[in-house]
């Protein structure tokens, strides 16, 4: 045998990144739900050309702001989706800021269309001597405006800023733009902070004129002249204006009397009446986003069955079982039945939906199918819908027919059902039964956002983050940042609006450090809304946060909110929830609740879960939770090989750890237990999977890139004798059910060194750690080596 200074490894060229020591959290790879939705929206707006400068600062050096950037980010994104040619400037210096204005107004002159021109400022601005400034970053003037010795003079401000009436609001009311919309988000304040944050004079901003005999002029504050306007709660990632003026141009019928009226009464209720927003000039006929056009389907005729719900409950409802729920509160089934038999569509989608899912009835895929067809051929569009899912998917008896599944969700969507925009969407983004195409992925969605589906804002969210990936991984960083901001914006919208999917992204983003800087409390704040708005997902994930010290901002685990997040998982309806809970109980030796984390890991082995047959198995051979019993371990550990010939690969359970458990258990079992094996040749496979019982293992934690995440994982190395390397099945496990990807060179590492290893009858452990020069100096506890602590 070669000794380990004769192999040649000083060749193989291994990433310094390789191993760590700490344990950094691996972000989940977040699965979406299959099917749903709607369309017919008119995007008829106005006919003039719309123009917009979007300005945002936040770099003062004196007085810095958390949010300006971000709210015009948000503001630029919402205007593109209504139709605007967006400039957007971020932090500029005096100079930048006058080009950039220069630069506008020659572009509205050029133009040989009526103009719409718009002006977005959030950032410090100052008024003085009757005045507005808006404070260019660089410009020192923030700092000594509390100290009324230094204080700046006029000249100063006329020198270093930007005079919004003479300097913004009169050149657009002297260049050839037909309409202007003049919006300031300005003299900053943070009502949570004890210091005063706006640099600016205690009594506000002044009041502005549009020119007399000028183009139509809409001016709005977002505070009254004479009041400052606050930065934000903590907990908020844009200011409280921003996200009700971002929020309220987004929705169909967005005229400027709407607008104000929904920003003035948003903005109000989240600071508690402390700001309140002004508007001036002329409230001229212009609409951001048209409304939604009206409908002929069959709902708009007379009803049999009067049940109270609008057409627009049934267009943008997630799933049409919570309105029947509604429905049986009310009327009994035979009362829908006798309807759906009268010619009633609602009835006849209500009864298709009852014998589906068993409300109130036995459930009959055929008697579904065949109200739910009647009901979808008599133009009923969320029965059009459900009936083309069913044939997209091939479900409840219904042969799959993808083509005239997506047919039967265009006939809905023309019919006004937002559900089946997001599932032709989700069809084109994720390239199932048809060719991938994000474009057409996007316009979907943008339609079904028009609609007011509010969870469309989830779903561009997540099409962003993947082309965030897709930049990331061809290099092309400008794409990759207009991507993560634009899927940014979504997720803000979407958790604006309610979604909880929308406020769990925002918390992910937090959490792991995509986009914004990773904030841990930040992250909890957003889960915590979530998990109220119902999110069993965000209540799962939270309590994952709180097992790990790392992610606490390398405080204390606190392992008692974990528990108290799982079970609020478990009561929301998740089926992962109580497994995870019962590893922590069962890691953290809580003995008091250990006859529950054995409930929990029976309870999940009968619902056919390998993971929880390996624990058991695992639990019984150490005794732990339960007295030692060899003979129930080996049936676990029998039950769980049997598991895994048809577990699917990009499952939890499909994790090759769990299965290494296994062999390992059984092997101990056969050679220290004293059992006898059910098969001759079953233990030397066995030493063939696990290497010798004394040869253990050792973990390392290597960079892996998910999606647009750069984070760690942890994988485990031992002696086998299989072909491959025991890494192989790893890499693959995360690259299918995480969406991860290990870069080529540590792959390549890896099996370069199993095969010198075999090649030399050297130990494989040895031989990676001899060629780090490193090593975590951490054997796995054999109890426990499906368990990564990088929770995917």
């Amino acid at each position: 045998m070669l000794t380990l200074s004769k192999v040649p490894v000083l060749s193989i060229i291994l990433p310094s990144l390789l191993i760590s020591v700490f344990n950094l959290p691996h972000p989940f790879l977040l699965a979406e739900p299959k099917g749903n939705t709607q369309i017919g929206i008119v995007q008829k707006q106005d006919s003039s050309k719309r123009l917009a400068l979007v300005v945002g600062i936040d770099d003062y050096d004196e007085s810095p702001l958390r949010f300006p950037v971000r709210d015009a980010e948000l503001v630029a994104e919402q205007l593109k989706s209504v139709g605007f040619e967006v400039m957007l400037i971020k932090n500029p210096t005096l100079g930048a800021l006058e080009e950039a204005r220069d630069t506008f107004i020659s572009k509205i002159n050029r133009s040989n269309e009526d103009v719409t021109a718009l002006f977005f400022f959030a950032g410090h601005a100052v008024q003085f001597d009757g005045h507005n400034y808006l404070i260019p970053t660089q410009a020192k003037l923030l700092g000594g405006a509390s100290r009324l010795g230094n204080a700046p003079g006029k000249a100063a401000f006329v020198d270093r800023a930007i005079n919004a009436q003479l300097g913004i609001l009169n050149y657009l009311s002297e260049s050839k733009a037909s309409k202007i919309v003049f919006v300031l988000d300005a003299c900053r304040i943070n009502p949570f902070q004890s210091d005063h944050r706006a640099g600016a004079s205690p009594d506000g901003l002044a009041s502005m004129n549009a020119k007399l005999g000028g183009p139509e002029t809409f001016i709005l504050f977002a505070a009254h002249p004479g009041n400052v306007a606050f930065d934000g709660e903590l907990s908020a990632s844009n200011s409280p204006f921003t996200r009700a003026f971002a929020n309220a141009i987004s929705q169909p019928g967005s005229s400027l009397e709407t607008v104000y009226r929904q920003v003035y009464d948003r903005v109000k209720s989240i600071t508690e009446s402390r700001q309140l927003p002004y508007q001036e000039g002329v409230l001229f006929g212009f609409t951001f986003r048209e409304a939604q056009a009206s409908s002929d389907s069959a709902l708009e005729k007379k009803s049999l069955i009067k049940t109270g719900l609008e057409k627009r409950d049934y267009d943008i409802a997630a799933d049409g079982v919570s309105l029947l729920k509604k429905i049986l509160k009310q009327k009994t089934f035979n009362e829908i039945l006798k309807a759906a038999e009268n010619g009633d569509a609602e009835a006849q989608y209500l009864a298709a939906v009852a014998y589906s899912a068993g409300e109130g009835i036995s459930t009959s895929s055929e008697r579904a199918a065949y109200w739910l067809r009647r009901s979808a051929v008599r133009g009923f569009s969320r029965a059009q819908f459900f009936y083309g899912s069913l044939l997209y998917w091939g479900d409840r008896g219904i042969k799959g027919n993808p083509v005239e599944g997506m047919e039967w969700w265009e006939i809905a969507a023309e019919n006004g059902n937002t559900a089946a925009l997001v599932k032709l969407g989700d069809a084109y983004r994720f390239g199932e039964h048809i060719s991938k195409d994000l474009e057409k992925s996007e316009k979907y969605y943008q339609r079904a956002l028009a609609n007011g589906q509010r969870e469309a804002a989830t779903q561009l969210g997540f099409l962003y983050d993947q082309k965030a990936t897709n930049a990331k991984k061809t290099g092309n960083q400008s794409a990759f940042e207009a991507a993560q901001t634009k899927k940014t914006v979504y997720y803000q919208q979407a958790a604006d609006q309610g979604s909880p999917e929308g406020m769990r992204m925002l918390a992910y983003l937090y959490r792991y450090g995509d986009h914004f800087k990773a904030d841990p409390q930040m992250a909890i704040q957003w889960y915590k809304k979530s998990v109220e708005a119902g999110s069993s997902t965000a209540a799962e994930e939270l309590a994952s946060l709180y097992t790990n010290e790392n992610e606490m901002g390398k405080g204390k685990a606190q392992p008692e909110e974990a528990i108290k997040y799982f079970r609020i998982a478990l009561n929301l309806g998740s089926k992962t929830a109580g497994f995870e809970l019962a590893d922590l109980i069962r890691t953290k030796s809580i003995a008091k609740a250990s006859d529950e984390a054995l409930r929990l890991y029976e309870q999940a082995f009968a619902n056919g879960s390998l993971r929880a047959a390996a624990k058991l198995s695992d639990i019984y051979l150490k005794g732990d939770l339960a007295s030692k019993d060899p003979k129930k371990s080996e049936q676990y550990a029998l039950s769980a090989l049997e598991l895994s010939k048809t577990v699917q690969p990009d499952s939890e359970d499909a994790w090759p750890m769990h299965l290494r458990l296994v062999h390992y258990n059984l092997l101990k079992l056969y050679k220290e237990e004293g059992l006898k094996p059910a098969r001759t040749d079953l233990v030397k496979q066995l030493i063939e999977q696990v290497g010798e019982l004394e040869g253990g293992m050792k973990r390392f934690t290597i960079p892996v890139t998910c999606g647009s995440v750069n984070s760690r994982f942890d994988i485990y190395i031992w002696n086998w004798t299989l072909k491959e390397s025991p890494t192989t099945a790893q890499f693959e496990w995360l690259r299918k059910a995480r969406g991860c990807e290990v870069s080529k060179d540590i792959v390549e590492s890896f099996e370069k060194l199993y095969k010198i290893a075999r090649e030399n009858n050297v130990s494989f452990t040895e031989l990676v750690v001899y060629a780090l020069g490193n090593t975590s100096d951490k054997k796995d506890q054999n109890s426990n080596p499906g368990k990564s602590s990088t929770k995917p």
